[in-house]
């Protein structure tokens, strides 16, 4: 085996052009040693082969004469290889064209990513304005709710205060009023017995008696007593003090004003009902919250509530209900549990 004979004139050129000398060799080989446009048009064709760089090998030898290659065919090859070269790039300008197109759509598809992102970060952020426009309509009507409660109490206590100065009064005006009849009523009797013994001596022919005027006799009127008055000062300090005893359990002295305050108010609306004027010392829950809190069963008969004898009910009697009384002890208690610093200040 050999290697084949080729036209050395069209080798050289073809190396000329830039074309290596095996694949020089293989092209004019096998485009049958011809022409210089057919041994590029091969190479064109197979310079993919995975064997281009491989001499080919023939039996014997092979003389091949060729004439001298022409100018045309020069420049017909140079031609087909500088067409070979532009549709290379055009090729790979496609190719660029193309890898900028995928990256003009990633960019658009990013682009898509973040105006859907961006929708969302604005539709969390409204409903997270509205959210806290709600809480805030929340919190601004209950401080509206709040200030009309205390405007409220304000004037449930100024009622109250009005009322207990009345009633005071009226009491005051009672017991002048009875002392004055009592006084008139022992002088009308004093006046019938000296009138019946001047009497009975013209009776007896006796001569009228001559008697000094003597000092009237003043003896004590049997006034009714008047009942103790109780004032929002005498509540407020009850309830400070029953704080301050037990002001290092806040949460028990919170439940205690809590159960006092419901008691009040179950006797304000309810003053006819008995079970709600009369409690049980020994039940656990009153005994727990507000009977073994020194300062809780007090507070309950500042409001009318009186203990039986064997100590083991308060009960307020129905005509000791003093509504104006009880309407001043819930508003202490609801001005209590208010300020977080009630009780814990010097008085």
């Amino acid at each position: 085996m050999a290697v084949p004979q080729v036209d050395k004139k069209m080798l050289g050129e073809l190396e000329v052009m830039g074309f290596p000398a095996v694949r020089s060799i293989r092209a004019l080989h096998y485009s049958g040693n011809s022409n210089l446009e057919s041994a590029i048009n091969w190479l064109l064709e197979h310079e993919s082969d995975s064997d281009n760089d491989q001499l080919p090998l023939v039996s014997r030898e092979i003389s091949i004469e060729c004439g001298d290659t022409s100018n045309e065919v020069r420049n017909s090859a140079q031609g087909m290889r500088t067409h070979a070269q532009e549709r290379k790039s055009e090729e790979q300008a496609t190719a660029g064209s193309q890898k900028e197109i995928s990256e003009v759509e990633r960019e658009l598809n990013a682009n898509e990513h973040e105006e859907e992102d961006r929708k969302r970060v604005l539709a969390l952020h409204k409903s997270k304005r509205v959210e806290e426009e709600k809480s805030r309509g929340r919190i601004r009507n209950q401080l509206q709710e709040d200030k009309r409660v205390r405007i409220q109490a304000a004037k449930d206590v100024m009622e109250a205060k009005r009322t207990l100065e009345e009633n005071q009064r009226k009491r005051m005006m009672e017991s002048r009023k009875a002392e004055q009849e009592e006084k008139r009523a022992r002088e009308r009797i004093r006046q019938r017995i000296e009138d019946d013994k001047a009497e009975r001596r013209r009776g007896l022919g006796l001569p009228r008696e001559n008697t000094v005027a003597s000092p009237p006799i003043v003896t004590l009127a049997k006034v009714k007593p008047i009942e103790p008055i109780v004032t929002s000062e005498q509540l407020r300090d009850c309830l400070r003090n029953l704080k301050k005893n037990h002001k290092d359990d806040n949460a028990r002295v919170k439940r205690a004003f809590q159960i006092l305050l419901k008691i009040v108010a179950n006797i304000v609306k309810n003053p006819e009902e008995e079970k709600f004027r009369r409690i049980r010392l020994s039940n656990p829950v009153f005994k727990d919250r507000v009977g073994n809190l020194q300062g809780g069963v007090e507070f309950l008969e500042l409001c009318g509530f009186q203990k039986l004898r064997n100590n083991s009910y308060l009960v307020m009697p129905r005509g000791k209900v003093d509504v104006a009384l009880l309407n001043a002890a819930g508003v202490e208690i609801a001005s209590a549990m208010e300020n977080p610093y009630f009780g814990l200040l010097s008085k």
